[in-house]
């Protein structure tokens, strides 16, 4: 299915070109061919629409998670939460870490490197920047004003 906006994804490539175009370290953005990047937003969508969310949606017929009751618009911090979610899943999305994170592996050892992984790591979003901009609307985030 193509990228539509509302259906399958928050933002289109426009909206997420326009966002990038004024921030710094998106060489994977910049560098990944149209059919990636749909897929990058399509994902970030489903990754946002994975989260505990406080509210309801506003219109129970809606496709997407957003908006959230009492608002009839994706909220900006939204679809550039989303286009954040997009670039750390470019970079980093489908690293060794994470896999092992998902699967549930608490200690990694590789020679006289090791980590070790909190219980739940690798779910949830790998952007930072996106788990900021979604505060509002997650359940369990505390807004410090």
């Amino acid at each position: 299915m193509a990228l539509q906006e509302g259906i399958n994804t928050y933002c289109t490539i426009e909206y997420a070109e326009e966002y990038f175009s004024g921030k710094i370290y998106t060489e994977e953005w910049d560098e990944a061919d149209a059919t990636t990047k749909e897929k990058a937003l399509k994902e970030a969508t489903r990754q946002i629409d994975r989260q505990p969310l406080r509210g309801r949606k506003s219109d129970r017929e809606q496709t997407l998670a957003f908006p959230r009751y009492p608002d009839t618009e994706v909220p900006e911090a939204v679809k550039e939460a989303c286009c954040e979610e997009a670039l750390a899943l470019l970079e980093r999305g489908n690293s060794q870490r994470r896999k092992l994170q998902q699967e549930g592996v608490q200690s990694f050892s590789l020679g006289n490197m090791s980590e070790s992984y909190a219980a739940g790591a690798g779910k949830g979003l790998l952007s930072q920047e996106a788990k900021e901009l979604l505060r509002p609307w997650l359940i369990g985030a505390v807004n410090i004003t």
